[in-house]
């Protein structure tokens, strides 16, 4: 189910654009502070408030769906659980560990013309300190990531952050690629019209990828960098 080498390039030689999600093909954000603690710690700073957690939120291991929660329970416990998960993103992109053979392929496609941006329901503040730590920050021509405050519903699958990075870009959606590993990115993808590439880093994800409609899936970064001429 892994593509082949010259499906991918096929694929990428046409494309001007290309969308990186954060978390996965860019790096492992969470790889010194695990997503299950995150999460625990944004219950305990909610748990001054008094709430009674829905038991899904109280085992709940994704620090996503907890702040996707958090308005439905009023705006004191959105604006506490989107300030402590920024917090703890930024903590995180501090230690996070880079998914090998990345910055080649980022350096090179950049080299090769094209235009580069980041979409992720990540923070835009830990993808900007992680970027610039690792001397990415100027190779990508924008950041399409959770803003402070920013509405939940409009993270991905769905297709906001993506057009959002469409238009900063001057982007043609048929010319545009998002490489992801989840199956929000594919879906996000397919939602605004442009081509995915799925990034299968675990075993068997490349199974959900590919019945989400991924037009490729790759399981090494490294597969993406264009062939030599």
């Amino acid at each position: 189910m892994i593509s082949e080498p010259a499906h991918v390039h096929r694929l990428l030689a046409d494309v001007k654009h290309v969308l990186f999600d954060f978390d996965g093909p860019i790096c492992d954000i969470f790889a010194a502070l695990p997503a299950p603690t995150i999460a625990a710690t944004l219950r305990d700073y909610l748990a001054p408030l008094g709430l009674d957690l829905p038991p899904d939120i109280r085992a709940q291991v994704d620090p996503l769906e907890i702040l996707r929660y958090a308005p439905t329970a009023g705006p004191l416990v959105a604006e506490t659980v989107e300030a402590g998960l920024r917090g703890l993103e930024l903590q995180a992109a501090l230690t996070a560990t880079p998914t090998p053979g990345t910055a080649n392929v980022i350096k090179q496609l950049r080299t090769s013309g094209r235009r580069l941006a980041v979409v992720s329901n990540n923070s835009d503040a830990a993808i900007k300190t992680y970027t610039d730590n690792h001397g990415l920050l100027g190779y990508f021509d924008h950041i399409s990531a959770r803003a402070l405050f920013q509405d939940p519903a409009l993270l991905k699958p769905h297709p906001y952050l993506i057009t959002q990075a469409l238009g900063a870009l001057g982007a043609d959606p048929a010319l545009t690629v998002l490489i992801g590993d989840s199956v929000t990115d594919i879906q996000s993808a397919k939602t605004a019209g442009i081509l995915s590439i799925g990034y299968a880093n675990t075993p068997g994800k490349e199974h959900h990828l590919h019945e989400t409609g991924a037009d490729a899936i790759i399981n090494d970064m490294a597969q993406l960098t264009p062939p030599s001429t």
